[in-house]
């Protein structure tokens, strides 16, 4: 009987210990990152995507959807994730016991600001981009434009890189803004019409390709606002 006492005492002081390492971040995170000008909200999906981990991030408030983040770390109860453009911006935090909060904190530009995180629910399904359809291989290359934004000017670039199978991905650049490597969702040709689809700003760009593919004059679009846009491919640097 003692020894049965001393083998169930042993098991409930390790209890806390296997609590914390079953948690498991993955689900549906909501919290606000408190700044001088103004509360934002944000949404974080941690989900797993085959053995790795992924997140997805909404800003709701600027209509930011399912942006998929880099450079994430779920080590334990550590979760850390990386925002990609607008300078990198990080958030680390450390998921409770419950597996129902995460305190943490929002690193941008050298500021550390207090975010804590609150589970919502399971995880979304994420839908996996379609194919690119069409030869959209004939955009590999930068493509750099000039918005006209009301009398701002803003300088806006898509980089299209082809790999080995002649799969071709986008990213999109705001460079004036400071946002970069936004991924480009779907990339469409039909002959010489091109539409890029960016599905986490709710941007969309409509062109059409000229004869020697080095330009594309269109309009680029954001929720209810339409610019026009020329884009021009921007030329190898000599070696």
């Amino acid at each position: 009987m003692k020894r049965y006492t001393r083998m169930l005492a042993g098991l409930i002081l390790l209890l806390p210990a296997c609590l914390l390492a079953a948690a498991d971040p993955a689900g549906l995170w909501e919290g606000t990152l408190k700044t001088p000008n103004g509360d934002m909200g944000f949404v974080f999906n941690v989900h797993h995507d085959g053995d790795k981990w992924a997140i997805e991030m909404d800003i709701p408030a600027q209509g930011l959807s399912g942006l998929p983040l880099k450079d994430i770390k779920v080590d334990g109860a550590s979760v850390g994730m990386t925002m990609p453009g607008m300078g990198d911006p990080r958030y680390d935090g450390k998921l409770s016991e419950d597996g129902k909060t995460i305190a943490g904190t929002f690193n941008a530009g050298g500021m550390k600001i207090p975010m804590d995180l609150t589970w919502k629910s399971a995880p979304r399904a994420v839908e996996k981009a379609p194919a690119n359809s069409g030869e959209v291989q004939v955009l590999e290359g930068t493509w750099e434009g000039v918005l006209d934004v009301n009398g701002q000017t803003l300088h806006v670039r898509f980089n299209f890189i082809k790999d080995s199978s002649g799969n071709v991905t986008g990213t999109f650049d705001s460079v004036d803004q400071g946002a970069n490597g936004l991924p480009v969702s779907t990339i469409t040709r039909t002959a010489d019409k091109v539409k890029l689809d960016l599905r986490t700003m709710s941007i969309s760009y409509e062109g059409t390709l000229n004869k020697d593919a080095s330009t594309l004059t269109g309009t680029f679009t954001q929720g209810p606002g339409t610019l026009p846009l020329t884009l021009t491919r921007k030329k190898a640097e000599k070696n």
